[in-house]
């Protein structure tokens, strides 16, 4: 058994200090929000136990490998969590004392639509500057001085720009679609050589490396990330830049 598809906001809670926002699916993943800094895991529930509690493993974040034993209790709206990132005794009661190593979280259900809030995170995660690393056109790979010139830039409504040497040589509109395995995303050009023609891929987002394969326009969407000779796939990787965009 899984929760169902829920989004929650936190509630005042003394031991976490910054606004956070949980994501949960019912394939036993979940999303944290706190701020700009996004983390993703998964979970197992055991729903025999009292307090019923789960496991979760921390996949993508700077946490990434991370384990905790947790207890929960979910009553109508409300979320009550106690976590142990400490060692692997799981907590008997919802209390974090100092330096206890426990996090203890009561969270109030949102009325926002699991879709809705996973937009919300995937917009989030694409926005700003994207330094290319490596670029394969039909398995034929740019050099990585060419990819030290160019850059992309998305911004939260979904237009991305590509710049080299700071000149803008593809702009485009992207749709994605994060409930989708893989995710996709829908490239319109609207500047360049294809413009006014869509470019159907598939995308991830790793520890701040983006993976984009896309076909060539009008050509059915890729399932793998991969650029193989006389597929028209291109497979580019990008780093996410820290420094201001210029």
């Amino acid at each position: 058994m899984r929760l169902n598809d829920v989004s929650f906001a936190q509630s005042t809670t003394p031991h976490v200090p910054e606004s956070l926002e949980v994501i949960i699916q019912r394939d036993g993943n979940f999303i944290v929000l706190q701020g700009p800094r996004i983390t993703r895991g998964r979970f197992v529930l055991d729903l025999t136990s009292t307090p019923k509690h789960f496991d979760m493993t921390i996949t993508h974040g700077p946490a990434k490998g991370k384990t905790s034993a947790c207890i929960y209790e979910l009553k109508a709206d409300s979320y009550r969590i106690c976590a142990s990132f400490r060692g692997k005794d799981r907590p008997a009661v919802f209390e974090s004392t100092p330096d206890s190593g426990l996090i203890s979280q009561v969270l109030k259900r949102e009325k926002q639509s699991i879709k809705d809030a996973l937009m919300q995170v995937g917009r989030q995660e694409l926005a700003g500057t994207w330094q290319a690393v490596t670029y394969a056109l039909d398995g034929k790979k740019a050099s990585d001085d060419d990819m030290k010139k160019i850059k992309l830039v998305i911004d939260a409504d979904g237009t991305a720009t590509a710049v080299r040497d700071g000149k803008t040589f593809i702009a485009s509109s992207i749709a994605i679609d994060p409930l989708a395995t893989p995710m996709t995303i829908d490239v319109t050009f609207t500047e360049g050589e294809q413009k006014g023609k869509t470019a159907r891929g598939i995308y991830k987002v790793e520890d701040d490396v983006l993976t984009i394969c896309r076909a060539a326009p009008e050509l059915a969407r890729p399932t793998a990330f991969a650029s193989d000779a006389g597929s028209g796939h291109t497979l580019m990787t990008y780093k996410r830049d820290k420094a201001p965009a210029k």
